[in-house]
């Protein structure tokens, strides 16, 4: 059962109860998340099921967009709401224009620290599991991508906010790190997925009224191919194929079997002079199945 599904997380779960809640609901063992939201957060979770699984580190290119309310004054050992307090700071009203400037330094490719509790692996070990009694380990910087921090509303203390970043990159410390920079704490109180890459949590379902994303809409930033039946046949095995007097203009092609019904691979494009050469990097229903 080959599928994938925008689902709408709700607050309080966590990414794998969803993926444990389509397992139940499905009836399958085989299913994944294209991405963690912690359980505090709420939005947009693509979840794969069967071999469509495979499908993850394609989603993990697209650029994603939260929408997160700030608070000012505090820090709190998990940067957002569900966290001890551990400092607090007089409230002074801070300008909007000093919060800004400071939110504009973290745009671009910059070097990010994860929250010391959070999924992030080390040793093996997730940083939550070794860092809930004390603050004993510390995660290792990374590098990651923001494209754009923009305030939405300023009420102070709370400033809310939409940002487009990349993957791996932790909302909880963009406030951590506001926090410090203006010297008075800062956490997350809410925080909401809008979207990822096109897919937008406005068409996103529960799941207790599961609804699968048509095949011909997944990963459709890649051109679509459908082959004759001979040239699916290669496919299907792994190899690579020849297509003359084609013309692809994405780096990867999607390709489907007759009428766009299923999709059994996508396929790395080398262009040719007459044609394109279609070499498959994952293939995802053999023959007969």
């Amino acid at each position: 059962m080959n599928n994938v599904y925008l689902i709408d997380k709700p607050e309080g779960l966590t990414s794998f109860d969803v993926v444990r809640g389509v397992r139940k609901k499905l009836g399958i063992k085989r299913v994944g998340h294209t991405g963690t939201l912690d359980p505090f957060a709420t939005g947009l979770l693509i979840v794969c099921t069967g071999a469509f699984t495979r499908l993850a580190d394609y989603f993990h290119e697209y650029l994603k967009t939260y929408k997160a309310t700030f608070v000012l004054g505090e820090f709190r050992d998990t940067d957002d709401i569900t966290g001890k307090v551990i400092k607090e700071f007089p409230l002074l009203k801070m300008p909007i224009k000093q919060i800004m400037e400071v939110l504009k330094t973290f745009e671009g490719e910059i070097e990010q620290l994860p929250p010391f509790i959070s999924a992030k692996k080390i040793n093996g070990e997730r940083l939550y599991k070794l860092n809930r009694k004390e603050r004993a380990v510390k995660p290792e910087k990374a590098k990651v991508f923001i494209k754009e921090i923009k305030v939405l509303s300023y009420d102070f203390p709370e400033i809310n906010v939409e940002i487009i970043c990349g993957t791996g990159t932790y909302i909880r410390s963009i406030a951590r790190d506001l926090g410090e920079k203006l010297n008075c704490g800062c956490y997350v109180k809410s925080l909401r997925r809008l979207s990822i890459g096109d897919y937008n949590v406005q068409d996103a379902v529960t799941t207790d009224n599961l609804k699968p994303m048509p095949q011909k809409d997944i990963l459709y930033r890649f051109d679509a191919v459908v082959p004759e039946d001979k040239t699916l046949e290669k496919i299907y095995s792994g190899n690579e194929v020849y297509l003359a007097n084609f013309e692809i203009q994405t780096d990867k092609a999607r390709v489907f079997t007759p009428f766009f019904k299923e999709l059994i691979s996508i396929c790395s494009v080398k262009k040719k002079e007459n044609g394109v050469v279609l070499k498959p990097e994952k293939v995802f229903i053999q023959r007969g199945k």
